[in-house]
């Protein structure tokens, strides 16, 4: 019997959630992503100063799914075919392709600055710091959960000035306010020099112009502001007649708006829920539930809440959840073996060595 066809455009949080868990006797599985490996992103920032090996590599996948390693150009909704090094039917339409760095057009940030969204980013980022010498300046601009583990991290190392610029008031404006203090405390003691209220008007060769505030002269400079949706996605709105400048609009299902075949999960998708690893993971699962007939037609996705934990440096954590919220060095150790849990979850799961 001839299996219903699901091509599944990108590899990242969303996919290997729907790839681990959908039933391969029920379908063919057409995978295209550009990166040939999976990568275990909330430990990128730790990373710069460790050695893991955050990668599982889609070779060490299940060998029923077909890899095409190539970027996707358009898609051709027509006559239902992903146009990429040759056009791709499909009879079911994933997309899992994530998002891109936001850089709200401020001048300078995309020629003098590093991003951390992939870990070809971290191992650049590892190796200039490698380069620059005790006591450079290195500035950090975004101070949410990637940022603030960035500067954590650096200060860990006992090298470098380290700046943490902000916009907002506060880092970890998605946290609650007391555990944005203890972030607060934590980096005062280990002399990080703190900017918050501070928006950024430009990137030069060697300073940040900040609106009303003396320049930072920095050696080094990362920058983690943020996420938008990517060019692909806006095409991909576009040839649907979808209007959303935050990403492909789904229902409650993560059907594409309007579309019985079409879906959309993770950081391309705009669901109205948070743009996480835990969100995107978690509809995965669903959508691959939903595709192998073991969720009520009528059951939407809703997400489980597992908190947010985030590294501050000098072996502390801060973490919350809807019940509860707290920070040191005991949550540190916590966060340890969230991260070894969950890697190694997903490192085994259906398929892996």
């Amino acid at each position: 019997m001839q299996k219903d066809k699901i091509v599944v455009i990108g590899f990242g949080w969303a996919s290997i959630g729907l790839l681990q868990h959908i039933d391969m006797n029920q379908y063919e599985i057409i995978l295209i992503s550009k990166d040939n490996k999976f990568v275990y992103t909330p430990l990128l920032a730790q990373n710069i100063k460790n050695n893991y090996d955050l990668t599982i590599p889609i070779s060490d996948m299940n060998k029923s799914i077909t890899f095409v390693q190539d970027k996707v150009e358009t898609i051709d909704f027509q006559n239902k075919e992903v146009v990429s090094k040759k056009n791709i039917p499909y009879q079911y339409l994933v997309f899992s392709h994530g998002s891109e760095v936001n850089t709200f057009d401020i001048p300078g940030v995309d020629k003098y600055s590093y991003f951390l969204k992939s870990y070809e980013d971290g191992m650049y980022i590892k190796n200039r710091l490698k380069e620059l010498p005790h006591n450079s300046t290195v500035a950090v601009i975004g101070c949410g959960l990637a940022g603030a583990e960035m500067i954590g991290t650096l200060s860990d190392m006992k090298k470098f000035n380290v700046f943490a610029i902000d916009a907002l008031e506060r880092p970890l404006i998605t946290f609650d306010k007391k555990l944005s203090e203890k972030v607060i405390t934590t980096w005062h003691k280990e002399n990080i020099h703190m900017m918050f209220n501070s928006l950024v008007k430009q990137v030069t060769e060697k300073s940040i112009e900040i609106k009303e505030k003396p320049p930072v002269l920095f050696d080094m400079v990362i920058w983690c502001g943020g996420i938008k949706m990517s060019l692909f996605s806006k095409n991909v709105n576009e040839l649907l007649h979808l209007n959303n400048p935050r990403g492909i609009p789904v229902n409650k299902y993560l059907n594409v708006e309007g579309q019985e075949n079409l879906f959309a999960i993770g950081d391309c998708a705009f669901s109205g829920h948070p743009p996480t690893a835990q969100v995107a993971y978690q509809q995965g699962i669903y959508l691959a539930k939903r595709f192998n007939g073991q969720l009520h037609k009528k059951k939407e996705f809703i997400v489980q809440d597992k908190g947010q934990i985030c590294y501050i440096g000098n072996g502390q954590s801060v973490y919350q959840n809807n019940y509860y919220n707290g920070g040191g060095r005991l949550m540190g150790y916590f966060n340890n073996f969230v991260h070894l849990y969950n890697f190694g979850k997903i490192y085994v799961k259906n398929g892996y060595k």
